[in-house]
């Protein structure tokens, strides 16, 4: 084998060929490589990105969280569940919540926590149809799909199952309520993309009450069909304003509240959540068999898409009010599980900068679509000790029905 010339394969790696051989030079200590990277600057964002996109302050916090008192009585069989779901919403995006509201959340409050892995049917990063439906069937699926798979079965949601235990079932989302989460817990359907077709199956699915956006595809649908008066002929309550929702006073009601989604926050005010939520625990609550509710915080996706670090501050704290009304129903009643997730993370979120005394969070995105990052749980009331741990999101369908004691 002819002997190799050392100085050609140099110059073929494209490194330096020294005149005389020298000893190698030591390379410097991997410790002081990461303190040297610490102290360079962050790469600066582009000049004509607005400060509210990468960061948030609040002189002082959005509202307090006072201490929850959790129920101490005798242990109760589990009646109620209440299902948050904050779309988009990873852990980092809980983070910037706690510290806006300078130190202060209601998730913290949680008897129980947890980290779901959002996959999807692929091992591959989840859409909201494919995540949510998981959550609701127990079964992974592809991406736009809501509670079919790609071999065509179709699965259907505890919605059912909560309604042949005698149960009343809701909805709330700040979106469409055709929208993939809600959807998902509703229908069946191949492609999420196709509201009207999804709007069309609504009537037959097992939800007594709902309260979302999306009245364009009820009542103003391309096909002239009034899919509102066909809820009038079943008996539903039907409302198009927030005064026509708060006069609502059966748990078989329908309210539309914008013809798309609603607004974002602040325009949309905490009222509109606030509303929506409260109408359903007063009147799922009702049933004396209790209810199956899944509230979602719509919006945190949309700020992670947009990469608006304002907007998803807001959405989150929006969302977390919402959990701690769900908290402090548990609290008072004792026969309420209320488990806390997110379909996926959005916008690989992370937060570089400011702190809780100042209620300054700085972030950058690293992308402007979903990740695959896992999400949090946050568990309260009876049988919250069943959601410790990493697991996939189709848990969260089995260990709700666990604790409840259906096969």
């Amino acid at each position: 084998m002819p002997k190799l010339n050392h100085k050609l394969l140099l110059l073929v790696c494209g490194l330096p060929v020294a005149a005389h051989a020298q000893t190698p030079a030591t390379p410097p200590a991997r410790s002081a490589v990461i303190e040297a990277i610490k102290h360079q600057p962050d790469k600066a964002p582009p000049v004509e990105e607005p400060l509210y996109k990468r960061e948030y302050t609040a002189a002082k916090p959005a509202y307090t969280v006072p201490a929850l008192r959790p129920y101490a009585g005798p242990r109760k069989p589990i009646k109620n569940v209440i299902l948050l779901i904050g779309d988009g919403m990873g852990p980092a995006q809980v983070t910037g919540g706690l510290i806006a509201n300078h130190g202060q959340l209601y998730m913290q409050q949680a008897q129980a926590t947890g980290l779901s892995i959002t996959c999807n049917q692929y091992g591959k990063i989840t859409d909201s149809a494919a995540s949510a439906t998981a959550m609701a069937t127990g079964h992974k699926t592809y991406n736009g799909a809501l509670g079919v798979d790609s071999a065509g079965h179709t699965f259907r949601s505890i919605m059912w199952e909560a309604r042949e235990h005698g149960k009343a079932t809701g909805l709330v989302a700040a979106c469409e309520l055709t929208d993939a989460t809600p959807a998902a817990f509703a229908i069946t359907h191949p492609d999420r993309n196709q509201p009207e077709a999804i709007a069309a199956k609504f009537p037959a699915a097992p939800i007594d009450f709902m309260y979302a956006g999306g009245l364009k595809y009820f009542a103003h649908r391309q096909d002239g069909v009034d899919l509102l008066a066909q809820y009038r002929a079943q008996g539903y309550q039907v409302a198009t304003t927030p005064a026509a929702a708060q006069a609502l006073t059966t748990p078989k009601a329908i309210a539309l509240l914008a013809e798309t989604g609603p607004p974002r926050m602040p325009e949309r005010t905490a009222a509109y959540m606030t509303l929506g939520v409260t109408k359903a625990l007063d009147l799922l609550g009702r049933n004396k068999n209790g209810f199956f509710l899944m509230v979602e915080g719509s919006q945190i996706d949309d700020a992670g898409h947009f990469n608006n670090t304002t907007y998803n501050v807001q959405e989150v704290l929006d969302f977390d009010q919402q959990v701690g009304r769900a908290f402090a129903f548990a609290a008072a009643n004792g026969e309420t599980l209320v488990v806390v997730t997110a379909d996926h993370e959005t916008g690989g979120y992370s937060i570089i900068d400011g702190g809780m005394a100042e209620g300054q969070v700085t972030a950058r995105f690293s992308t402007n679509k979903h990740s695959a990052v896992m999400v949090p749980v946050f568990a309260y009331g009876p049988g919250s000790e069943l959601f410790t741990g990493m697991y996939q999101n189709t848990e969260i369908y089995a260990r709700i029905k666990q604790a409840l004691g259906w096969k």
